[in-house]
């Protein structure tokens, strides 16, 4: 490990923390208690009585960060990984306690928005603009959400109008490599309704992913619209929908296995990826026995298509599709309505079909893979959710069975608690459950133009995990520290093996365990004069059934963020830094893996490093404010993935308002 990493963060929170007559005021706000975790079960729970494990970047956090890309938010959140293969518009791919990318759900107002040919959602497609709020809910969560939840859950909610009448917002921004943003929102909302449409887009002429000259700058366009309506009818009926309409262009560079040299493994292309996603849901909340019982029908859609060509000319053209319904029931047990009861029980009944298809005869092996594929999931949920003694346990129990068309069924459980002690500062919470992947439509079917061959054979990948930590409020709450640690086993892990003979790699279920533990630490201080210190860690040791450490999960990483409010009440200055030490990738040059890549990839470690960011807003007039920003204010060179260049030093102005 780089110790000077570790130094570098610990040195940066203890200035912060040693800044003079910057003491905790006992007339500071408080964090906020009573938030809710919307995506914490079936149903929602408050966040003091959730006994999994979560962290919540909300709008605030988003403004302050001055985020545009949503994955930006969650690095070095406890847990959680992000790898991008160079910069805005590659590929980034999201991994919770060591997990693999398709072992991330996500969800965008309860849609399920991962691509099923791949099994995960490139969170290359989702801007933070517009976005009221990201749950990261880490550990097996496959009892609730089904497939896709071995390391967790990443549940993203869009703003909705709250304010009665009609309101405005956008901002505009300019920067370097030519980059370009602007947002407008549009809301309005009454006694009855509640309206949202949103777009965004945001330009970049990019750099080099390559590393190369700047001449080979790899760009990205992205557009986004938004809308939410919800309407009242009458006391007891709640209808509603959503739709989110995503198009991004990128520009990204030629990877060449078994490379001769690191240097050598990305060079300049002409290839392009062009990605269209429409996500939507229509759904109705209906109460009956004045509150006890609510019944919830739900309707979601995902569209994801994508083209990627070189100088012009496809390379693929694939288009897969899903389609969610669902019912759920809760029942309060103990005579209060469902938001006020502290025993109620939830049942839920939903299916999903999932399809891939090949668009294009000319760039396929065979006619067979023109032919669309599909798959269909039937899932059976129970839940019970109870508090005790005055509310200081409250435990949540889940059981789920899945039924496939096309793999083992599946049952999954998970049991949550928290425990508030007497004292009503320190909080024990704990979880335990199991989850399951399922073969995704690549490694069932092989579709993806090349070599790679499916295997219908393959069984879905299982996990079993627990986590137990400590929560400890300070001074009128006004400080909290959170501390877990972490465990899980994975089965059936589904990799792939090289034959040389004919140059195919097929994917098959491997024997053994792949272990992940680890240690999540999370800490948060206001202080008087507007100033707010914050910081995560994660240890991490994640290893295959072969006892080698997983690539793309650095042991170490650090995260520490302080923002100051000037008096005025006007100015906000903020600094954010990130380090990663020992993290190692697969070494895919020709040394590694032998001549046409007969032998698998070696282990190599990636260099550590440490980002930090800087940010400035200051409100000219009512409503009005300007902001800027400086990213790798250091101009340090790093890379997430073997080969791939970290972006340079960038700066940002703009201008953001709302009336």
């Amino acid at each position: 490990m780089n110790h000077s990493l570790v130094a570098f963060g610990a040195t940066l929170l203890a200035a912060g923390c040693a800044i003079p007559h910057l003491a905790i005021a006992q007339d500071t706000e408080p964090f906020q208690l009573g938030s809710i975790i919307v995506g914490g079960g079936l149903t929602p729970i408050e966040a003091e009585r959730y006994g999994r494990s979560v962290t919540v970047v909300d709008a605030e956090d988003l403004e302050r960060l001055q985020t545009r890309q949503a994955a930006d938010a969650l690095r070095a959140l406890p847990g959680v990984d992000v790898n991008r293969t160079g910069g805005v518009g590659a590929l980034t791919q999201i991994r919770i306690r060591g997990s693999e990318g398709n072992h991330t759900l996500v969800l965008v107002d309860g849609v399920k928005v991962g691509d099923p040919s791949g099994g995960e959602f490139d969170f290359a497609n989702m801007l933070a603009d517009d976005l009221e709020r990201i749950e990261v809910l880490r550990g097996p969560q496959s009892s609730i959400f089904g497939s896709n939840a071995i390391g967790g859950v990443i549940n993203i909610i869009t703003k909705t109008a709250t304010e009665p009448g009609f309101h405005a917002s956008g901002d505009g921004e300019l920067g370097s490599e030519d980059s370009e943003g602007s947002r407008l929102s549009l809301r309005y909302a009454n006694d009855y309704a509640r309206l949202t449409v949103s777009g965004a887009q945001r330009n970049t002429d990019g750099y080099n992913f390559s590393g190369g000259p700047s001449s080979g700058a790899d760009g990205n366009e992205i557009g986004t619209v938004n809308a939410r309506a919800e309407f009242d009818l009458g006391q007891n009926i709640t209808i509603g929908g959503t739709v989110r309409h995503v198009e991004r262009v990128t520009e990204f560079d030629q990877f060449n296995f078994a490379a001769p040299t690191v240097a050598d493994l990305v060079t300049d292309s002409d290839r392009e990826a062009d990605v269209t996603n429409t996500f939507g849901s229509a759904y109705a909340t209906v109460d009956a026995w004045g509150g006890r019982f609510r019944s919830k029908f739900f309707f979601g859609f995902a569209d994801i298509d994508t083209v990627n060509t070189n100088a012009n000319v496809k390379t693929s053209d694939r288009t897969s599709t899903r389609e969610q319904l669902s019912y759920r029931g809760t029942l309060a047990l103990d005579g209060a309505d469902v938001d006020d009861a502290d025993h109620i029980v939830s049942a839920l009944v939903e299916s999903e079909y999932e399809t891939f298809k090949n668009n294009d005869a000319n760039i396929v092996f065979s006619p067979a893979q023109l032919e669309e594929q599909s798959r269909q999931l039937y899932g059976y949920v129970l839940e019970y959710r109870g508090s005790f003694f005055n509310d200081a346990l409250t435990v949540q129990a889940t059981g789920r069975h899945d039924k496939n068309d096309a793999f083992e069924d599946a049952d999954t459980w998970s049991v949550g608690l928290s425990y508030l002690f007497p004292n009503d500062t320190s909080r024990l919470h704990a979880s335990a459950g199991t989850a399951v992947q399922n073969p995704t439509f690549f490694e069932q079917f092989g579709f993806d133009p090349g070599t790679f061959r499916g295997n219908p054979n393959l069984t879905p990948e299982e996990s079993i995990g627990f986590d137990v930590g400590v929560e400890q409020r300070f001074w009128n709450d006004k400080a909290v520290v959170d501390v877990t640690y972490f465990q899980s086993e994975l089965t059936n892990e589904i990799s792939s093996v090289f034959d040389p003979s004919t140059g195919d790699r097929t994917p098959f279920n491997e024997d053994g365990e792949s272990d992940r533990r680890g240690v999540e630490v999370s800490a948060e201080f206001r202080f008087n004069n507007g100033l707010t210190v914050g910081a995560d860690y994660t240890y991490l040791d994640a290893t295959d059934p072969d006892g080698q450490t997983e690539v793309r999960r650095p042991k170490h990483e650090v995260g520490v963020r302080v923002f100051y409010e000037l008096p005025n009440d006007k100015t906000l200055l903020g600094a954010n830094m990130r380090a990663v030490a020992d993290n190692v990738d697969s070494d895919f040059t020709a040394a590694s893996v032998g001549p046409f890549g007969r032998r698998p990839a070696r282990r190599s470690k990636l260099q550590d490093y440490a980002l930090v960011d800087v940010t400035a807003q200051h409100e000219i007039i009512d409503g009005l404010a300007l902001t800027g920003r400086i990213e790798n204010l250091f101009d340090t060179s790093y890379s997430e993935v073997r080969g791939y260049a970290g972006q340079g030093r960038v700066f940002f102005a703009g201008l953001k308002g709302k009336f």
